[in-house]
Order: C-alpha cells, then structure tokens, then sequence
C-alpha cells in the first residue's frame, strides 16, 4: 500500500473493506541481534496488577491553546489486573502512562490494548496511542513514532495506523480500517527504523503495519487515550471513552537507560 497525504486518507479508506487482514510477517526479520538477557528485562514488564511508580508517571497534554483552555486529564485506575483510562466529559481530555526510563539502541516492545468505538459522536475523537518519544526534547520539537487506533470525529470508520514525527512535521504510514479492537500492539526498532505490528486477541501471527524512519536516539514508551487529534479547537464530549492496556512487555532491548530520566 502506498502512503497517502493525510489530506486524503479519509477519501482512499473507503476503498478497503472493513475486514482488510494486513499483511502476515516474517518475525524473524524482526529479531534484536544484541540484547540484554531476559531475567534483566523481566524487571521492566508489567501485568498492571498494580501502579508501578517504579516504572511508569502519569501523562496527559494538550496541543495548542484552545485545548489547553478546557483540558482535564483522563481518569486512570487499576481494576482486573488491566491499566483502565477513561476520558472526561464536555472537554478536552487525554491521560495514560510514560515510562521513567529510557530505550537505548535496538528494541521489541509490545502491550495488550482493547477498546470499543462508540457511534454517533461527531463533535470529539477517539484515540488510542502507543508509541515511543525522544528523551529530552520539548514537546514541539520531540521526534516520535506510533501506532494508533482512531476514529475522527466526522468519520463512520475506525482505522489502525502509525506514523512519525520528525523536525516538527507528522508523517503518516499506512494503515487499515479496523472495528473495534481488543488484541496487542508491538513496535519493533532497528537502527533508525521502525516496524509496527498488530495482532487479535488469540491470533498467532503478528501483521504489519508499515517500516519507518524514525530517531535511533534514546526514547521513552507512553501509551495514552484521548478525545481529541491534533489538530482540534473544538469539542463537546458528550460521552467518555474507555480502553484498557494489559500485559506490557520488552521482549528485547540493547540497553535500558534510567538515570537522568
């Protein structure tokens, strides 16, 4: 699939079915050649059975003035052994987890996600993020990739996608259309590129999203849920939005980075 103009990603969306499979990978082309051995990382992965301030701050912002104007953060609580984050009502709202270290060179992370579009609400977005965020830059100009889930207000489709930031401008990838989702989330990163992958709950194989180019600096993982893109001035928020995030992982990683986070 070829990348398209985020002007026009609405219109080509509709040429793909509802029920587009993506594309099976070959994981082995994914494999971290140098990595820490696994009882290091161990210490890192998460079941979110409880808050771990030892890994994780609580995140949330706004992207341009009128948003910061009627901001509040999503509420988040642990239940069921899942990280639940639920956005607020009649404003802006985002919240979610960054780590408080940092990913050095290669990597393989993932973590379980689940949410359910809601219909009808053209005044306010539904997005779920997972991405990675260059450590010690400000939020304009932060270099970042991600892959999300994301229903645009004035959409009647939901979509998976991923893209990059970098030098202040937003790159899409490719994406498919999607329902709702309950499944896992993975981005792999080698040397100066990423590959962001999808799986159903209880499917075996990983899907491909897209490989791009993206920082080989040092980068901290954030996974977050909000009502509104990037670009939105305006918002009414009738109704919430809820996801869960379960069973985070780093299946490999050349280095973990932890002081001056």
């Amino acid at each position: 699939m070829k990348r398209i103009n985020a002007l026009i990603i609405g219109t080509f969306l509709v040429a793909f079915s509802v029920f587009f499979p993506g594309c099976v990978t070959d994981t082995a082309s994914l494999k971290i050649e140098k990595s820490l051995p696994p009882n290091k990382l161990a210490y890192y992965n998460d079941s979110f059975d409880k808050f771990r301030s030892d890994l994780w701050d609580k995140a949330g912002y706004a992207n341009n003035k009128e948003q910061e104007a009627n901001f509040k953060l999503a509420k988040m609580w642990i239940r069921d052994g899942k990280l639940w984050v639920q956005t607020e009502t009649g404003c802006f709202s985002k919240g979610g987890l960054t780590s408080n270290y940092g990913l050095r060179g290669d990597f393989d992370i993932q973590v379980d996600c689940q949410i359910d579009f809601l219909e009808g609400l053209y005044d306010m977005d539904q997005l779920l993020n997972f991405l990675i965020v260059e450590k010690g830059k400000d939020l304009e100009t932060m270099n970042l990739a991600t892959l999300g889930l994301y229903k645009k207000g004035a959409d009647d489709f939901n979509r998976i996608f991923s893209g990059f930031r970098k030098d202040g401008n937003f790159h899409y990838g490719d994406w498919h259309r999607v329902g709702n989702f309950d499944g896992a989330l993975r981005i792999v990163r080698i040397g100066d590129r990423i590959s962001t992958l999808f799986k159903r709950k209880g499917g075996a194989e990983w899907k491909k999203i897209d490989t791009l180019r993206s920082t080989p600096n040092d980068v901290m993982i954030s996974f977050k849920l909000q009502n509104f893109g990037g670009i939105r001035t305006s918002i009414t928020a009738r109704s919430p939005i809820t996801a869960t995030f379960d069973n985070f992982r780093i299946n490999a990683a050349e280095e973990i980075v932890e002081e001056d986070i």
